[in-house]
């Protein structure tokens, strides 16, 4: 670029230097032609006011024009008029060079309006309702596009202002005033005030309407200030509360002419009016009534940057469907692609595979009331020593994760870097076990054969043995006073889950520990295992959250059959840290007290952390501008959806619009 600017430069400057030499030219011929034949100074001069005189009467243009230039070659030998073609070229040659340079320089492809993104979801909307699309992702998704919130999540995951304009937190951090902007409207042109705000709030809180959201917004009061602004009152100071304000505003008029028993029934739900984005266009129903297709369009009055591109989402039962879409080309791009299903495109050089990061835990809980031997410290330590956790990501999850060692992720400024870390040491998972005389005992295949042969003994004793011995199976077992170290370790059936299950099964028993898997659906693992705590260890996700608050999963209220403390972890200090940090919205003490917490969950190893694992999003490559890292739920990986496009124009970009 600046050799050609140079260039540039130079013939501008040979093309000046000529026409300076053309000037001079002309002077010296015109004086030379003016003064031909005078034989006298005075004499030349008279004739060149009498020349003067005639031009002048002729003409009363100083400057020559076309007609008389034309005659110049009369007067100008072959040489100098040589000279002046080939200035003239020169300079006609500069002017197009300059003008192709700045033409190729400054002309740009644009994204411009137009074209259809065609995604694929696993399931079918049924709630696109702000209230009640918490608990399903496709509700959440389409929610997300049509719906306008207090603020939204940025392209990093970061919290970010949608319709607020303002706000202020009160000094003991209970009451937080708003200012939302004025050139907000719905479908109908009517503008979204303060009221819109309060009645979703309200409705959020009203039992009747039965929103999983009310929980969160316990203790929390709304008052009114003016048609744009509004103020929360909450009844204890919490560091978070600005992360609850993501859910999506309802227009009043509408909404309150629907009963909120009855709310969930209306048709509200499936062709929804908001202020966001996009806006209904229509769904399609197949013959049992399903709805197969659902369509957006942008959202012509949208107060921000407009959407380029108008969606459409087609709905499938499972990921072999869908990924058969994606073969067919029935589909631009699909939600999430699970690892395993990788390897089915057909012809993934085709598609971007979006890498974004998930506030996620995946983590093995302990539970040391069901089995006792897990009480012991030494022997939670052994067990965390003995698994490979990087082999485990790199092999069996293909590297679609990255490590954790703390219920605080590594991008979260309350992340202690300092913590205890369990790199994997099966030497040193051998040695804490005999030091507390767990030690090893060989099962031959002669111990098996007796057995087989014991266990149809009438000797309770005997038989009781000859179980056991079967049970544990041929190896070397950990075995202290007459029982072996056994484990059961339960999940949710999940392809992915299933594979980490027998990956930790194999470093557990490399070690000696006997390891049963089960692995149970999802309809039953919440009532029939994390309700009453039936397990000895539970591989299970949680998601974390943007804010690092760990309260609601570890303090000790949250134990028992209704809480998130899965593991049932007691322990006063972590819970006065907890509390102390909650209140507070000063970062550094939020950051002392998280760092003191963790310390006590790395000495204390309620749970194993396993991994944080990576949401794979799928688009063929003809889909441009997504720009999006981490997301806190699967909706946001449309946080700058207005960026996307599929078209390109050409615009002409004036150095000046550069800066």
């Amino acid at each position: 670029m600046n050799s050609l600017k140079s260039a540039a430069n130079k013939i501008v400057s040979s093309a000046l230097r000529q026409g300076r030499r053309i000037k001079g030219l002309l002077v010296q011929i015109f004086l030379s032609r003016a003064g031909a034949g005078q034989k006298s100074k005075k004499n030349r001069q008279k004739q060149l006011d009498m020349d003067r005189r005639l031009v002048y009467n002729l003409s009363k243009k100083r400057i020559p024009g076309f007609r008389q230039l034309k005659h110049i070659k009369k007067y100008l030998s072959p040489k100098e008029l040589l000279a002046i073609r080939a200035s003239c070229a020169t300079i006609f040659l500069s002017i197009i060079f300059l003008a192709v340079y700045f033409y190729f320089n400054n002309l740009q492809v644009v994204p411009i309006a137009g074209g259809v993104y065609s995604e694929g979801l696993i399931g079918s909307p049924k709630y696109i309702n702000p209230l009640y699309s918490t608990v399903s992702d496709v509700d959440n998704d389409l929610s997300q596009l049509v719906y306008s919130s207090l603020f939204k999540r940025g392209s990093n995951g970061e919290l970010i202002n949608d319709l607020i304009s303002e706000y202020l937190i009160s000094e003991d951090n209970k009451e937080y005033t708003f200012n939302i902007r004025a050139d907000v409207k719905w479908r109908g042109n009517t503008l979204l005030t303060a009221d819109d705000v309060l009645f979703t709030f309200a409705a959020i809180k009203n039992s009747q309407y039965k929103s999983p959201l009310r929980q969160s917004f316990a203790g929390v009061e709304a008052e009114r200030l003016g048609d744009h602004s509004f103020k929360f009152i909450l009844a204890d100071p919490y560091a978070a509360f600005l992360e609850l304000l993501t859910f999506g505003i309802l227009p009043a008029d509408l909404w309150a002419q629907i009963p909120p028993e009855t709310a969930s029934l209306a048709e509200l739900n499936l062709k929804p009016v908001g202020s966001g984005l996009y806006q209904f266009d229509e769904l399609i129903k197949d013959k049992n009534g399903n709805i197969i297709e659902y369509s957006l369009k942008a959202n012509p009055n949208y107060y921000n940057t407009p959407a380029l591109i108008d969606l459409k989402f087609l709905f499938y039962p499972d990921f072999v469907e869908a990924v058969a879409a994606m073969n067919d080309n029935s589909i631009d791009g699909l939600s999430y692609l699970p690892q395993n299903y990788k390897t089915d495109l057909l012809t993934p050089k085709a598609y971007c595979f979006h890498k974004l990061y998930l506030p996620q835990l995946t983590v093995v809980f302990f539970n040391q009331e069901h089995n006792k031997v897990l009480a012991d410290k030494a022997v939670r330590h052994a067990l965390i020593y003995a698994l490979d956790r990087n082999d485990i990501i790199n092999n069996t999850l293909s590297g679609d994760a990255y490590v954790v060692d703390s219920p605080i992720l590594a991008n979260s400024f309350a992340y202690n870097p300092e913590i205890k870390k369990y790199d994997h040491n099966k030497a040193k998972a051998e040695e804490l076990l005999d030091s507390i005389d767990w030690k090893k005992s060989n099962i031959s295949a002669d111990d098996i054969s007796l057995a087989e042969e014991d266990i149809n003994s009438e000797d309770e004793d005997i038989k009781a043995k000859a179980g056991m011995i079967l049970n544990m199976g041929e190896g070397e077992w950990r075995k202290k006073d007459d029982n072996y170290l056994i484990i059961s370790l339960k999940t949710v059936e999940r392809n992915e889950n299933r594979a980490v299950l027998e990956a930790i099964k194999k470093y557990w028993e490399e070690i000696g520990v006997k390891t049963n898997v089960d692995i149970l659906p999802l309809a039953r693992i919440q009532n029939e295992v994390i309700r009453t705590r039936e397990f000895d260890a539970l591989f299970y996700g949680q998601i974390v959250g943007a804010d690092p608050d760990p309260y609601a999963f570890w303090h000790s209220s949250q134990t028992g059959e209704n809480g998130f403390n899965i593991a049932n972890f007691v322990n006063k200090e972590a819970d006065q840290l907890l509390e102390d940090a909650r209140l507070s919205s000063d970062q550094a003490v939020r950051q002392e007290k998280y760092f003191t917490f963790q310390n006590i969950i790395a000495e204390e190893v309620p749970a194993i952390f396993m991994y944080s694992p990576i949401y794979t999003y799928v688009q063929t490559k003809d889909i441009k501008g997504f720009n999006v890292t981490n997301i806190l739920f699967p909706k946001d990986r449309f946080a700058n959806i207005n960026e996307w496009y599929i078209k390109t124009g050409k615009k002409l970009i004036w150095p000046k619009d550069n800066q």
